[in-house]
């Protein structure tokens, strides 16, 4: 989520951002690690695209690039902030790429932290009185991930729902108040994967202007007029079917490695160690009412496996020419 040219946010915003990123500012390790990616950002914007970055910003922290990204009254500063924020965000999404293959733990015991911090925060969301009436989530079994596959022609490293999630809310209206909390307190808005990333359950734009607080909101966000058209383009399953709602996010989810120093296999400088890495999650969002509907007629997922089956079956027979092309 890059495309945007300007931010907005309070004292505590920046904070609850950086804490759903798992940044410690606290910790000179920390501190260290996030200079290192403005120093890279800086140094790329510089040489590869002759992008000059004011001095104030080269050297600035990440909680004042984060005040200076929204600051209007100095529109250049604050141009050359966002600018130097997107590209940060790129260079730390693939150093942490790069860190990953060369750490000396398990796929096994990722899952199982990022399970574990799934499962704490939902327990912390339901104990603070956010109305949740079910949880179902955990790790994709191996033979429906092979099915993905084959039905889809696609490589294992493009499978986004390894593991998977769904919150059920007590009504409609209680779900915007559950994404609110899980953007604050689990995956950061920045690092939800667009193209899988869609809402098909309710009209964002009817929710805003329906609440006076978030009417003034959306007149200063920056989103197309047809927002609430973006599902259409965005939901290309073919084996999902129109009477299915929900709001689906597929996003990198923060994970602190303890004793990072010596958890990866590396020389010090090919990887350098970090202290987070990501695992893609799959979240889905939906109230009682729309889940029961769901699991009926052409929606049910007993109907979705029965389509996918039948896409591998003549794939597997006819490989990708289609039976009409013969």
């Amino acid at each position: 989520m890059l495309d945007w040219h300007r931010l907005n946010p309070e004292p505590s915003e920046i904070n609850a951002l950086l804490r759903t990123h798992l940044v410690n500012l606290s910790d000179s390790e920390d501190l260290v690690f996030l200079e290192r990616i403005r120093d890279e950002a800086v140094i790329y914007l510089r040489e590869t695209l002759s992008f000059p970055i004011p001095k104030p910003l080269r050297k600035a922290g990440i909680v004042d690039l984060l005040a200076m990204a929204g600051d209007r009254k100095n529109r250049h500063r604050q141009f050359c902030a966002c600018v130097l924020l997107k590209t940060m965000h790129t260079v730390n999404h693939f150093d942490a790429e790069q860190a990953r293959q060369a750490l000396a733990m398990a796929d096994q015991e990722l899952f199982q932290a990022a399970e574990r911090r799934i499962y704490r925060t939902l327990s912390n969301m339901m104990a603070a009185g956010l109305p949740v009436v079910e949880f179902i989530g955990g790790r994709k079994q191996r033979s429906s991930m092979i099915t993905k596959l084959l039905s889809k022609g696609t490589l294992a490293a493009q499978v986004f729902d390894k593991m998977r999630f769904r919150v059920i809310t007590s009504t409609m209206a209680d779900v915007m108040p559950v994404i609110n909390y899980l953007a604050r307190n689990l995956f950061p808005f920045n690092y939800g994967l667009s193209s899988e990333c869609y809402n098909t359950l309710f009209s964002f734009r009817n929710v805003c202007t329906e609440h006076p607080h978030l009417k003034t909101i959306f007149r200063d966000l920056q989103l197309d007029s047809d927002v609430d058209d973006y599902h259409d383009a965005l939901t290309e399953n073919k084996h999902s079917s129109p009477e299915y709602h929900v709001v689906h996010w597929v996003t990198d989810m923060p994970i602190r490695i303890p004793n990072f120093q010596d958890a990866f296999v590396t020389d010090g400088i090919d990887p350098i160690p970090r202290p987070i890495v990501y695992i893609r999650t799959e979240l889905q969002i939906l109230d009682r009412q729309t889940h029961r509907q769901n699991e009926r007629g052409d929606a049910a997922h007993s109907k979705y496996k029965e389509r996918q089956r039948h896409t591998v079956i003549n794939r597997l027979k006819l490989g990708l020419v289609k039976p009409t092309d013969l």
